[in-house]
């Protein structure tokens, strides 16, 4: 695995993990909001993918792992533009390359939204415990004390155990509310699988299911999973089918 640095057009570093040793297909990683490129999932995908000719391709989201930007950069249109520098970098090394997408919740969400613009390179998207309701998930968060450090400070700190502080903005709230995956992905798009857990309480089971329905994705539903996917067997059933989906890309 090699370091890489990518520079986003908003002026910052994109900090970059290269598990790619020229296969003709490669997966571009979005991991979840609040984790990072060093997730367990996708050192996962770093050990397993290789195994089946599949390279691995991930990066930090704006003011995640190792990002140098703070508040000012969550912001979505920067995470697309993010996504959309990393597949024009895959693209300059290897034109011919097929590239696929694997996204964890929020980076679930990110993709969908990269691939409903219509201009991605790739067209497979492997969606683990996709957030397809961000912008509702995140809306329960703002109560009076968040509200209260927004007047204050400009941003909340939502109360969980990210591996990074999360600074939300109203700017980010504001992309979250204009940008609705519901409203924007269309069919037909891409080849979507979805991975979901049946105890999901981050990401509803049931809006998986209402997109799964409305846009033709295939859906496995992993009964006692819950948002994670690491449950006894979990991540070995991701792992699995990810490989089986990939390597029809």
């Amino acid at each position: 695995m090699k370091k890489e640095f990518l520079e986003s057009k908003h002026g910052y570093a994109i900090p970059c993990h290269n598990c790619w040793d020229g296969q003709d297909r490669v997966l571009i990683v979005c991991h979840g909001f609040g984790s990072s490129k060093s997730s367990p999932m996708v050192q996962a995908l770093n050990q397993e993918m290789p195994r089946h000719g599949i390279g691995v391709y991930s990066f930090d989201f704006p003011s995640h792992g190792d990002s140098p930007v703070w508040q000012e950069g969550l912001r979505v249109p920067f995470c697309l533009d993010d996504l959309a520098a990393v597949e024009d970098h895959i693209r300059d090394m290897a034109p011919n390359a097929r590239i696929g997408y694997f996204g964890s919740s929020f980076g679930a969400y990110i993709t969908l939204l990269h691939l409903s613009r219509g201009k991605a390179a790739g067209k497979w998207a492997f969606l683990r415990s996709a957030a397809v309701s961000m912008p509702r998930l995140v809306d329960t968060w703002v109560d009076d004390r968040a509200r209260a450090d927004l007047d204050r400070q400009g941003y909340f700190v939502p109360v969980y155990d990210y591996v990074r502080e999360m600074r939300i903005t109203r700017d980010f709230l504001g992309d979250l509310e204009a940008y609705d995956v519901f409203a924007r992905y269309q069919t037909g798009l891409a080849q979507l699988f979805m991975v979901h857990g049946g105890k999901d309480d981050v990401a509803p089971t049931a809006d998986a299911v209402r997109f799964a329905r409305q846009f033709g994705a295939e859906l496995l539903v992993l009964p006692n999973g819950e948002h994670n996917l690491m449950g006894e067997g979990e991540l070995e059933q991701v792992l699995e089918h990810a490989a089986a989906f990939f390597r029809e890309m």
